[in-house]
């Protein structure tokens, strides 16, 4: 039973930072956020209270984002997103700006 609780938690902690790019209390000016991920075959969940799952993500919170442009050209095939509880967020292949 402890092996599978640890496959688990390896697997929500590669699910929670793979291919994600985080900036916080930052200040974004005249830059250009793209997101061109390729999400192949992927399964991302966020499963309890306040959990939170992302592949192939661009998120930005508490800061200023001005005179920017963001792209979305993320391709995704084949994936399988769940939020399943209180609270929780999944993302696949998104850009979230807080």
């Amino acid at each position: 039973m402890k092996t599978l609780s640890t496959s688990l938690l390896a697997l929500a902690l590669t699910a929670a930072v793979s291919s994600s790019a985080f900036a916080e209390g930052s200040k974004i000016e005249k830059s250009t956020l793209i997101n061109a991920s390729k999400n192949t075959l992927t399964n991302t969940q966020a499963i309890g209270r306040n959990s939170s799952a992302n592949t192939g993500s661009i998120s930005v919170e508490g800061s200023k984002v001005e005179k920017s442009t963001v792209i979305n050209a993320s391709k995704n095939t084949l994936t399988n997103t769940q939020a399943i509880g209180r609270d929780s967020s999944a993302n696949t292949g998104s850009i979230d700006i807080k």
